[in-house]
Order: C-alpha cells, then structure tokens, then sequence
C-alpha cells in the first residue's frame, strides 16, 4: 500500500479511524490522506473547514497536518467503495458501536462500502486501543472450513506480507460440532486440528510462509473476543456476508460482533456472490 486514506465526517468514530490509520501508514511509510464525501459542491468547503477544525482540536501536530481531499459524489458508499479498489490504496474507517442491529454496529455507510468493495475495510471498533495495537506484527485470520470464511486469506497473506507481520489461523468450534463428530466416531484431538493443521500447512507451502493456527471452543464472537483480549499488534481478517435487511442480523452478526468488542484492527471482506 502506498496510501492510507481515512474515510472522515465529522464524528468521532472517523477520528479514531484516523488514529488507525496514522499508525498504519507509519507501519508501511505510506502516504496518509483523508478523504470525505458531499453530495453538493456548495457543501464541500464547509466540510474540509469543519474536518480541519476537528482535526486542529486534538491538539496533536501530526494529525492537524493531514491533508483532506473532499470528493463531492452524491453517492458516498459508492465513491468510497471505488477508492477501495484502487492500486496500492488502504481504506480505513472507523465503525460506530451501535446496537443492537448489527448493520449499526458498524454505522450504515460503512456497512455500504464493505458490501461493495471486493477488497477488505480496514476498521476499527469503539473499543480499539490504538496503545495495544500500534503495529501490525500478527495477522489473525478467522477461518471455519468454509469457502466464504476461506477467501479472505489471499488478501490476509498480502498484508502479513506488507506489514512483515506473522500469519496465524483462528478456528472456532462450538459445541454442537464437537457433538457431531464424536457421533461420526472421530477422535476429539483429530477433528479439532485437522482441517485448520492443513489449511496452515498448505498456506505455507504454496506461499513459503510460516503460519501458526489455534483452535478456540465455545460461541465464536465470544472466543475470538476472548481470545484477543490480552494480544499485542494484532491485526484480525474476517468476512461477512455483508448482506442489508434482516439476512444481516443472522449471516453477519459474529463479524459485526467482533468489530464492537475487540480492540484490535480489523480488515473486512464480503467476498463477491
């Protein structure tokens, strides 16, 4: 990635994305920008005055010295989502913490430019602690033997690989499938580490990698978040199904529950129908 843009209005969840991608673009020795979108042209110097302002009250030098590109586009998800897709761009945002739908959880524009992208969002929740996770030295990806779960990690090796970081696969089993393979007369240790073993091994082979794995037991937001609770420069690779109405409180509903509890970064992929 040669540039973080930091996709930025006027609340305070764009401003710790903006921190996110201050220590991305650190990382990298990228080019940091922040981008805005405004339906009219009459709106667009008002925008960059009051981001500037917003930006002058942190009080810190560094981040009232970012420059902001205002992009006047009637359609914002759209305008960010193509931006996404550009060469060498990183896009960062930082998602809302509203609940209980999980579309919220994210903020509603957010949701839109992961759903129509075909690259992963960089995002941070309500709760990242920018302290903890300054780097990127470990990237976690969340995979469940699924081939949604599964196209993420094209995109997981490149950014291990453009942060230098270590690549590590996170499994979650919950109890009904430890019950279902005991039914079938698979033994525990077995059915636990096969598939994400191989999955591991098979990443390293094709790409000369190491990749470390970890099996979790119980609800998968609720491991995952726990499991993440005392890391260090982590950052966490996961799809969603991305989908708007009703089948998004069901298909996305971990993804979006991670993203409000962990404190680490996250890249977010709905990978194409």
């Amino acid at each position: 990635m040669q540039t973080i843009h930091v996709a930025m209005d006027e609340n305070d969840e764009s401003l710790r994305g903006l921190v996110l991608g201050r220590n991305l673009a650190a990382q990298l020795e990228a080019r940091l920008a922040i981008v805005s979108v405004v339906a009219e042209a009459a709106r667009a110097e008002p925008r960059r005055q009051a981001l500037q302002a917003h930006l002058d009250d942190t009080g810190e030098r560094a981040l009232a010295s970012v420059p902001i590109e205002v992009v006047v586009n009637d359609g914002v998800e759209e305008a960010l989502a193509g931006l996404a897709e550009e060469e060498g761009v990183g896009l960062c945002m930082g998602a809302h913490g509203r609940r209980p739908v999980p579309e919220m959880l994210i903020g509603s524009v957010t949701a839109g430019v992961v759903r129509r992208t075909s690259q992963p969002v960089l995002l941070c929740g309500p709760r990242y602690a920018p302290e903890r996770h300054a780097r990127v030295e470990v990237v976690m990806v969340c995979v469940d033997g699924s081939s949604l779960c599964e196209s993420i990690l094209p995109h997981a090796v490149a950014l291990a690989g453009r942060f230098g970081a270590r690549l590590q696969l996170l499994q979650v089993l919950d109890a009904s499938a430890m019950v279902a393979a005991a039914g079938e007369g698979a033994p525990g240790d077995v059915m636990e580490s096969g598939y994400v073993h191989g999955l591991a091994r098979r990443l390293g082979r094709e790409h000369g990698i190491e990749v470390d794995w970890e099996v979790l037991h119980g609800s998968p937001a609720d491991a995952i978040v726990s499991y993440l609770a005392d890391s260090r420069d982590v950052m966490l690779a996961m799809t969603t199904h991305g989908r708007s109405g009703l089948s998004q409180v069901v298909a996305g509903s971990v993804c979006h529950e991670v993203l409000h509890e962990a404190c680490c970064p996250m890249a977010v992929l709905r990978p194409r129908d």
